[in-house]
C-alpha cells in the first residue's frame, strides 16, 4: 500500500531547509526587510499590508522551529512598530498601545508555527520509524534466515506445546452494542520475543506454517467453549492451513460452534478455483468467511471478488481518524454500499476513538473492534459494549 503522505508539511519548507543555517537566516531577514519596503511604501501601516509580516514569520518557524519564529515575530514586531509611521506622508507616528498589539499577535503567532512545526516534525518522525521498523520486521521475516536450524527447534518447541497461547479481543455490533465475537489472536511467550507474524513468518519458512497456524486454531477453540451460542469464535488463516484436512477435522470435533474464518489481505493465493472448493467444505460446516486488512491492498479487492465472503474486515489505516477526509470517507461509504448490495457485512478494525466509532455507526457498518471496544485478553468477554449501551437505549 502506497504510504500517505504525512511528510508533506515538511515539503513547504524543503526548499529553505535545505540551505545552511547561515543562508536560512539571510532569506527571512531579506523576507523581513522586503516586507518594511513594502508596508513603508505603501503609505505606513494605515493599509492592511502589514499582515504581509506573518510570511516570514511563519516561514521562520519551518527551520527554526519555535526559537525562530518567535524571533522572527519580534524583528516583526520593531519593523512595524517603531521604525514605521502610521502614515508615510504627514509623518505621524503609531500609538504605542497599537504596535504593541501587533507586536504581540506577531510574537504569539511566530510561537505557535514554531510549536506547530516542531509536533509536524516529531509526529512525522514517529511515523517514519513505526513505518520503518515495520519495513525492517516484513524484511527479516520473509528474507533468508541465519539461523534456520534454530527457528527450526524453536516452532518444534512450541508446536509440543510451550510458549503458545490465545486473547480474544471482542466485536460488538454497532446498532445495539452486543457481543458479536471475539478474534482469537496468537501470543508468544517463547523466547525470541518477536511478534506473532513474524513467528507465523518464520514458521512458513521452515515449513510448519500451516501446522503452527492449526496449533493456534486448536488452542482458540478448546479455550473458548464457554462462549454463549450466538457468539462467534473468529480465527484467522491463510489460504494453505483453509485447503489443509486436518482443519476439516479439527473442525468437525467442534461441530455446532458459531465460526468466521479470517483470510487475511496479505496472504498469496495461487490457486482461486481450488481455495473456492474448499471454502465450500467449510461453508457447508457452517464456517462463515470474512476477508481481513480489506483497505491495506489492491490484493484484498481480488480476494472480496473472488472469495464472496460473508464479511469485509476493514483495516485500520482506513477505519481510523476518518472524520471529514475528502478521499477516505467516500471510499468507506462505498465500501459499506457494496457489502449491502452484495450480502455482506462490513466489520471494521482499529477504533480506538469515540469519533471513528460515530462515523462508522453513521455510515452502517455492522460490527467493529479496537482498544475503546475491547483490548485483547482471556475470556469471558463482555456482553455489550459500555460505549455502546447508551445509544442502544435511545433506540
Amino acid at each position: 500500500m502506497p504510504a500517505r503522505p504525512q511528510h508533506v508539511p515538511d515539503r513547504r519548507g524543503q526548499l529553505l531547509t535545505q540551505l545552511p543555517a547561515w543562508a536560512q537566516v539571510l532569506v527571512v531577514a531579506s523576507l523581513l526587510a522586503a516586507c518594511w519596503l513594502v508596508v513603508y511604501g505603501a503609505g505606513g501601516t494605515r493599509t492592511a499590508l502589514p499582515h504581509v509580516f506573518y510570511l516570514p514569520i511563519v516561514l521562520a518557524a519551518l527551520p527554526f522551529g519555535v526559537a525562530g519564529g518567535l524571533a522572527a515575530g519580534v524583528a516583526a514586531a520593531v519593523l512595524c512598530g517603531p521604525l514605521m509611521p502610521l502614515d508615510v506622508a504627514t509623518g505621524e507616528s503609531q500609538q504605542l498601545v497599537n504596535w504593541l498589539i501587533r507586536g504581540g499577535f506577531f510574537t504569539a503567532v511566530g510561537g505557535l508555527a514554531g510549536t506547530s512545526t516542531v509536533s509536524l516534525r516529531r509526529s512525522f518522525q514517529a511515523g517514519l520509524s513505526r513505518r520503518l521498523q515495520r519495513e525492517l520486521d516484513l524484511v527479516t521475516a520473509d528474507g533468508p534466515i541465519e539461523d534456520e536450524g534454530g527457528w527450526e527447534l524453536r516452532v518444534r518447541r512450541v508446536l509440543d506445546g510451550g510458549g503458545l497461547r490465545v486473547v480474544f479481543q471482542p466485536m460488538f455490533t454497532l446498532d445495539d452494542g452486543r457481543l458479536f465475537a471475539v478474534e482469537a489472536l496468537a501470543r508468544f511467550d517463547a523466547e525470541p520475543h518477536h511478534r506473532p507474524d513474524v513467528w507465523f513468518a518464520r514458521a512458513a519458512q521452515v515449513g510448519h506454517g500451516v501446522e503452527l497456524e492449526l496449533a493456534a486454531i486448536a488452542a482458540a477453540l478448546e479455550t473458548s467453549t464457554e462462549l454463549p451460542a450466538p457468539v462467534a469464535l473468529s480465527f484467522n488463516a491463510s489460504p494453505g492451513t483453509l485447503a489443509d484436512e486436518r482443519l476439516l477435522r479439527l473442525l468437525d470435533r467442534h461441530a455446532g460452534r458459531q465460526l468466521i474464518a479470517e483470510v487475511t489481505e496479505h496472504a498469496v493465493v495461487d490457486d482461486y478455483r481450488h481455495l473456492e472448493t474448499c471454502l465450500a467444505a467449510l461453508r457447508s460446516r457452517g464456517v462463515r468467511l470474512a476477508v481481513d486488512d480489506a483497505g491495506a491492498g489492491f490484493a484484498s479487492l481480488r480476494h472480496i471478488v473472488r472469495l464472496q465472503p460473508d464479511y469485509i474486515k476493514l483495516d485500520p489505516s482506513l477505519t481510523q481518524n476518518l472524520g471529514d477526509d475528502p478521499v477516505r470517507r467516500p471510499l468507506a461509504d462505498c465500501l459499506v454500499q457494496f457489502a449491502l448490495r452484495t450480502d455482506s457485512a462490513i466489520l471494521v478494525e482499529g477504533i480506538e476513538t469515540a469519533a471513528d466509532l460515530a462515523t462508522w455507526r453513521d455510515l452502517g457498518a455492522h460490527a467493529a473492534q479496537g482498544y475503546l471496544l475491547g483490548r485483547p485478553a482471556p475470556l469471558p468477554a463482555a456482553p455489550q459494549a459500555e460505549v455502546l449501551q447508551p445509544a442502544a437505549s435511545d433506540q
